[in-house]
């Protein structure tokens, strides 16, 4: 049975397609795996996976009853009213349910604005009857249509926002994704 061969790379001499060391200068004999077609499916299939899971954002449909790609109808997001004090009073009286209660809920907070961030990243709501509040809800502005409406508004107004409570604690408060600015 007649052996594969194949050349050094680093002497040029021929060897052993399979010796694991030239026999001549003593250097590894790398095989090439990027070369087998099984490797390149699994890469393939990988790149699929990630691409198919990271394809959702993980927000539920913003707007109300349109068509989707598939001509499906999107489901209208039902928005919850509540006033950010009495967020902060159950997060005062019991963080662990407050998180249980509020987490991932769509909810229209009304509240006094506190803080516009310089770089347009967010904005923070207190409650509107207590004007030494320091933790409230900090709000997430996810595009240049929502900057441009807060850029039309000052510190201490009363305001209403509508989005998605993401997390959930006693130190920093409520934070929330903005969907949108209510009346």
């Amino acid at each position: 049975m007649k052996e594969k061969l194949k050349v050094c790379k680093v002497c040029g001499k021929e060897m052993a397609a399979n010796a694991k060391a030239c026999p001549s200068c003593g250097a590894k004999n790398k095989k090439p795996v990027f070369k087998k077609w099984w490797f390149w499916l699994i890469v393939v299939v990988i790149v699929a996976a990630v691409g198919a899971g990271a394809g959702g954002s993980g927000e539920a449909p913003q707007g109300g009853g349109g068509q989707q790609d598939g001509g499906s109808q999107q489901q209208p997001i039902s928005y919850t009213a509540y006033e950010v004090s009495q967020l902060m009073d159950d997060l005062s009286g019991n963080a662990m349910k407050a998180e249980s209660t509020y987490k991932n809920q769509y909810v229209a907070l009304s509240g006094r604005l506190g803080v516009i961030d310089s770089s347009g990243k967010y904005i923070s709501i207190y409650s509107a009857d207590d004007p030494f509040d320091f933790i409230g809800v900090t709000c997430y502005l996810k595009n240049d249509a929502q900057r441009q409406q807060v850029m039309e508004m000052s510190v201490d107004d009363v305001i209403t926002v509508r989005g998605k409570i993401t997390s959930v604690g006693e130190v920093l408060g409520y934070s929330l994704n903005v969907t949108d600015f209510g009346e």
